[in-house]
């Protein structure tokens, strides 16, 4: 389940973007104010040096948007990578199913096809916290309930091809481990609280430029908020697997079960 202190994780994207947004052009406007009340000659004399400052900022501000977006995409690919290894795993243990006593096989088959539905309802519950846990309760019933059966399968007849599906079973729980893992490891707060920060400060070394030389540069500063403001969106969303405009595809997980049915 989600660290309850991740407060952001709890907000839409789309309305942090948006409020960001809003304080973007509020940030702006007051420092604008501000650099109209500022000495036009005592500016002039300094602006080589605004300029140098104003121009690390933004590549500060740049530098910290992609480094976050990498940390996103990177989390990104790897949601998609351990869903296609479980889906796998669950198919492995699937067939090998076959090689268990005739007695055993369609009940273990029965369990998995289960088993295979509630991990593809897992990637579907959202943020809900009391669907979270009632996955995660069947998940660890479901998974109890198939290695009784294959492990007391491999002690009252030890052969190879009972081995071989306890091995492949072994790996199916593994990998869920792993995929809870990889949904809740996400870009930490304290990076997007930075990105926030500087984005601001930058809006407002914008603004004052611009009130300084009394031009406000409508365009150039509202094009400004608006792209960090999307790139920020994008981010955020990018980091939330079962949410948002980009989601983990489950389609080899939905693959699985079809070919299960």
């Amino acid at each position: 389940m989600t660290n309850r202190m991740e407060i952001l994780y709890q907000i839409d994207a789309w309305k942090i973007a948006i409020t960001l947004l809003i304080f973007l052009f509020i940030v702006i406007e007051l420092s604008y104010r501000l650099g109209t009340r500022s000495d036009p000659l005592a500016y002039e004399k300094s602006s080589s040096v605004f300029s140098t400052l104003m121009g690390a900022a933004l590549a500060l501000l740049g530098l910290l948007l992609a480094f976050s977006f990498a940390m996103a995409s990177a989390r990104y690919d790897l949601r998609k990578g351990v869903i296609l290894k479980e889906a796998n795993a669950i198919g492995t243990s699937y067939l090998r199913s076959d090689l268990l006593d005739p007695a055993l096989k369609d009940l273990v088959k029965a369990k998995l096809k289960e088993y295979a539905q509630v991990r593809l309802a897992a990637h579907q519950t959202g943020i809900d916290a009391k669907k979270q846990q009632d996955i995660s309760q069947l998940t660890s019933k479901l998974q109890g309930d198939i290695w009784i059966i294959a492990s007391s399968e491999l002690r009252r007849e030890r052969q190879i091809h009972n081995s071989l599906f306890v091995q492949a079973l072994n790996d199916t729980i593994d990998v869920s481990a792993e995929q809870n893992d990889a949904h809740e490891n996400h870009v930490p707060e304290s990076v997007f609280w930075l990105l926030f920060i500087s984005a601001l400060l930058t809006a407002a070394l914008s603004g004052y430029a611009c009130g300084a030389i009394g031009n406000r540069n409508l365009m150039a500063t509202s094009v400004f908020a608006l792209l960090v403001a999307l790139v920020i969106f994008c981010i955020i969303d990018l980091d939330r697997p079962q949410r948002g405009l980009i989601t983990v595809n489950q389609q080899p997980m939905q693959i699985l079960l079809n070919s299960m049915h």
